[in-house]
């Protein structure tokens, strides 16, 4: 069943879970002897089954107490919003008959609450803190599952691949952590397959995203944090201040999003980014000062690549930076390495095939000049660096 927020439930309100039971177990039947996904399967079902084959024999092993402790502590986002998932989800945990699952960016179960009953026949299935359960470790699982669609997820008793799960419902939905927009963690409700209720997709989720939502406005406090950390900067030149994620907390004479690209290794001195140009870094407390660096910016070296995937290269001192484009941006970078003196819309129009009006064109120069900040000038459109395209191989 679809909810009104296209959240798609396992099963509605008025169905006999032991009817449902019945059904679903035909499909995976079929599916367990065919290795192919019958008609009848949810969608959400049949793309993970496509994902793996059903061997229904995979076992999760947990890892060491040491190593279960320094995933907590690396964990610190995701512990901050633990009270808050207990506070929402536990109480209707314990009046279900379900546990509470939280679990890391990699599918460790970090935290789990609940009735004892149900965390012994948990423990009976190797789903416990410590062993990792996406869809490559134990097969179709909410958990998993949720991991790989990004979205929540429920799964209902023979959905699950390995069999010792038929008698199991789980919701999952993971946290979304917008700093390094990749999933934060997952939470999970899971019991007796006869405890499921389409409502239970709906509080996990309302639970899921207030977590999100507070996580968000630590995230603002930081960025102000950081941005008042780079008051002594004031008046120095054009500059950017971003989080270690490359969020946006302050910038002087440039124009840009909310979030700038940064590598994940930012070291203090000079780089080329994004969006920005030659920058020399600075670390702040919780962040970096980007300052324009023009000393080096006539040292920057662009390399086109046309083949699949189509990227740039940019190079500048010791450092390198590939920025993915599109077949159609790293044609038209192509033919400005090819021009040094630059080409006009009307010049770019009659070397691109499809381009009907000057207003596509000027469409995609803007779309492109943000990916490729600094390197590329207007009046005519030119590169303001050497440019070479690399050949393709033989």
């Amino acid at each position: 069943m679809t909810t009104a927020s296209g959240l798609e439930a396992a099963l509605t309100a008025f169905e006999d879970p032991a009817a449902k039971a019945r059904d679903l177990l035909r499909l995976h039947r079929t599916w367990s002897h065919t290795r192919e996904v019958p008609q009848g399967a949810r969608g959400v079902v049949a793309r993970s089954w496509l994902r793996q084959t059903p061997e229904g024999d995979k076992v999760s092993r947990p890892i060491s107490d040491d190593a279960l402790l320094g995933r907590r502590e690396r964990s610190q986002l995701l512990g901050s919003v633990v009270p808050l998932l207990k506070e929402r989800l536990l109480p209707l945990a314990h009046e279900a008959g379900n546990e509470l699952v939280i679990s890391d960016d990699e599918g460790y179960p970090l935290w789990m609450f609940g009735p004892s009953p149900v965390r012994r026949q948990s423990d009976g299935l190797g789903f416990v803190e410590g062993a990792r359960w996406r869809e490559g470790d134990v097969g179709t699982n909410a958990l998993g599952t949720a991991m790989e669609e990004r979205r929540p997820v429920q799964i209902f008793g023979p959905e699950h691949a390995r069999e010792d799960q038929h008698a199991w419902v789980c919701t999952s939905a993971p946290i979304l952590d917008r700093r390094a927009r990749m999933p934060l963690g997952v939470v999970t409700l899971s019991g007796a397959f006869r405890t499921a209720h389409p409502h239970t997709l709906m509080l996990v989720t309302m639970a899921v995203r207030e977590a999100v939502e507070k996580l968000a406005g630590e995230h603002d406090r930081d960025l102000r944090r950081v941005a008042r950390a780079s008051e002594p900067y004031a008046g120095a030149g054009r500059f950017v201040v971003v989080d270690r994620h490359g969020w946006v907390a302050r910038a002087e004479g440039y124009g840009v999003g909310e979030r700038v690209w940064v590598p994940s290794s930012l070291r203090a001195g000079s780089l080329w980014v994004p969006e920005i140009g030659q920058v020399r870094a600075e670390a702040i407390s919780g962040g970096w000062v980007l300052h324009e660096d023009v000393a080096l910016a006539a040292a920057v070296r662009v390399e086109v690549v046309r083949r699949p995937p189509a990227h740039v290269v940019v190079a500048s001192g010791d450092t390198t930076v590939e920025v993915p484009l599109s077949e159609r941006h790293a044609e038209i970078v192509a033919l400005l390495a090819e021009h040094p003196a630059g080409l006009d819309t009307a010049a770019l129009m009659s070397r691109l095939d499809g381009v009907g009006s000057p207003v596509t064109i000027r469409a995609e120069m803007s779309r492109l000049r943000k990916r490729l900040g600094g390197l590329i000038e207007s009046r005519p459109y030119r590169l303001t660096a050497p440019a070479t395209v690399r050949p393709d191989p033989t």
